[in-house]
């Protein structure tokens, strides 16, 4: 039998599977997770790098194993996958079963890594980050909309997608560019040291957004405007101190809370007790009327 033809894959199959990675997400079950998405992503490929029918059931069986990380990271792992079953169809038989524990192992491999660094980045810096930054442009007398404020919603989405849909692309094209290699590129990206610069632009932005919330009693009274950032900055440290310490942040959460609504209603709870509340009332004087009062000297 005659060799199979070695195929590559062009740019446009590499742009159709990225677009089609954006429905990663659309058909999750509760035994394999990603896996349907996996193989939607991947199904035009398989098609065109694989000939035979039995040659692209096999590889999509193979594909619909358990797989479960970040949404947005898994395009790293997605584009290695592609890199590498065409790097498999141009193999001889022989070597091709050592090709596929390869790729079952890497993204068993990158899987978990790939997640908690997605969650860290996405979920717990770069939205709440967005998120902060549109409710300080809202309170900012800086940024005038004149009552057209739909436009926060819509400059949140587009800072928020041009961080996520940029580190899509990249390791995408990184993943198909390196291969099974493409562990070793996530490193030089800095996205530790990109959660720790946002994670300290968001404190800075909520010390903002706090004078923005504060100005009228700012420009009324002084002490209770720095009782307030003390009690603020208190937050961000008693947070801080819990990650560290491992403190249970739920526990650390409901006591924030309680002291909170403590202060909100410091002023009253500090006042003195008006005492003419507790004193017995007194009835009102009765006016008689003139043409009922007696005369004096007449009986």
């Amino acid at each position: 039998m005659a060799d199979e033809p070695i195929v590559s894959l062009n740019r446009k199959d590499m742009i159709f599977a990225f677009l089609r990675s954006f429905f990663l997400q659309a058909a999750w079950n509760f035994e394999r997770y990603l896996s349907y998405g996996v193989a939607y992503v991947l199904l035009p490929v398989l098609k065109k790098v694989y000939a035979s029918q039995e040659d692209r059931s096999q590889a999509l069986s193979r594909h619909l194993e358990y797989f479960n990380t970040h949404p947005y990271m898994a395009s790293f792992v997605l584009g290695a996958i592609l890199r590498m079953e065409e790097e498999k169809q141009q193999l001889p038989k022989p070597k091709q079963k050592q090709k596929e524990e390869e790729i079952s192992a890497l993204k068993v491999g990158m899987m978990g890594p790939i997640a908690a660094m997605g969650d860290n980045l996405f979920w717990a810096t770069i939205r709440p980050y967005c998120g902060l930054l549109a409710v300080t442009l809202v309170l900012s007398s800086a940024f005038q909309v004149k009552g057209q404020y739909w436009v926060i919603p819509l400059l949140f989405l587009i800072v928020y997608n041009v961080a996520h849909v940029g580190i899509r692309l990249t390791g995408f094209i990184q993943g198909y560019r390196k291969g099974d290699q493409v562990v070793l590129t996530l490193r030089k990206y800095g996205f530790q040291e990109a959660i720790r610069g946002l994670k300290l632009a968001s404190i800075v932005l909520l010390g903002v957004l706090i004078v923005f919330v504060n100005l009228s009693e700012l420009e009324k009274e002084m002490g209770l405007f720095v009782l307030k950032l003390t009690f603020f900055t208190a937050i961000v440290g008693l947070f801080t101190f819990a990650l560290h310490r491992k403190i249970s942040p739920s526990q650390l959460f409901y006591a924030v809370v309680l002291f909170a609504l403590m202060l909100a209603f410091w002023p009253d709870l500090s006042a003195p007790p008006q005492m003419e509340h507790f004193a017995p009332s007194i009835p009102a004087a009765v006016v008689v009327p003139a043409e009922m009062k007696p005369i004096k000297g007449k009986s």
